[in-house]
């Protein structure tokens, strides 16, 4: 009961039996949350530590793996190098690259960024003008930088059907796929491959793509076991030859039967690089054999 003196003597106050939370409860309340916030701080501290930690152990696994490439044989790096995309092989935290030539470094990371923007012809551009450097300060990724233009080259040919080989034309009364692509001084298979429906049976009208007069020339290198494709005077793209050439130095023309023709003059492809070329190269395109 809550009775009180009153005005009357003493009465019963409900008001008496509302009390306040004690002081020391609100203290107890307090520091439950204060230990809460400290171990959720704490928590996030110890999971940002790992992850850099982590991160720090796959930096050095990079960093010591970069040491071993440095140390192997020049050959064996230059076959390495040659399989990966540029941007890859030149990779621009290499200590080598600040060893270049200003004017190299700067080529270097605008063809990164033309890899990263998937900028083509800026790719393309870029490549060309270092390999075309006077004194070949860039010798060294010369194969590399081939290859990755050889690369782009078949993109912008057969993805971009870039206009400064091919050739719109539409299909009039009494034409073929065969007799189109040899107007054109072209081949029945780049004729195929260039566009998505099938040519075997074209319609008054239809339009095609069609590779405009290409002057494709193939120099095989005997002793570097390679051989480099141009199209009309400039680089295309780069073969690996998968066995010793045969046959002797000299020019050849390309033969109506392709498999008879690398017979003859002893010079093998792998079979991928061999219908390749056997897409591109009309039959009459020029073929040297050189000692280098």
């Amino acid at each position: 009961m809550a009775l009180e003196r009153g005005k009357f003597g003493i009465e019963y106050n409900p008001r008496s039996l509302r009390k306040e939370t004690p002081s020391f409860l609100k203290w107890i309340v307090a520091l439950v949350v204060i230990a809460a916030l400290s171990s959720l701080v704490w928590s996030i501290v110890s999971r940002n530590k790992v992850r850099k930690d982590d991160s720090l152990g796959t930096l050095s696994a990079i960093e010591s793996s970069s040491s071993q490439v440095d140390s192997a044989p020049t050959a064996e790096k230059t076959s390495a190098v040659a399989n990966l995309p540029i941007i890859d092989a030149v990779p621009q935290n290499d200590s080598s690259i600040s060893k270049r030539p200003v004017k190299v470094r700067n080529l270097l990371m605008r063809l990164e960024e033309a890899e990263r923007m998937r900028d083509i012809e800026m790719a393309v551009t870029t490549i060309e003008t270092i390999r075309a450097l006077p004194g070949s300060p860039a010798a060294d990724l010369d194969d590399a930088l081939a290859r990755r233009l050889g690369k782009l080259n078949m993109r912008r040919l057969f993805s971009i059907k870039s206009a400064q080989w091919v050739k719109n034309v539409t299909v009039k009364r009494g034409d073929s796929a065969t007799r189109i692509a040899r107007e054109h001084g072209s081949t029945l298979a780049s004729l195929k491959k260039l566009n998505s429906f099938s040519v075997d049976k074209l319609k008054i009208g239809m339009k095609l793509h069609v590779m405009n007069h290409p002057r494709f020339n193939l120099v095989i290198r005997k002793r570097l076991m390679m051989a480099d494709l141009s199209l009309n005077g400039k680089f295309f793209n780069r073969y690996d030859l998968s066995s010793e050439v045969k046959g002797s130095d000299g020019a050849y023309e390309l033969g109506e039967n392709r498999r008879r023709f690398w017979n003859e003059i002893g010079v093998e492809f792998k079979n991928t690089d061999r219908e390749e070329l056997e897409t591109l190269l009309p039959a009459g395109s020029s073929v040297i054999i050189s000692e280098m």
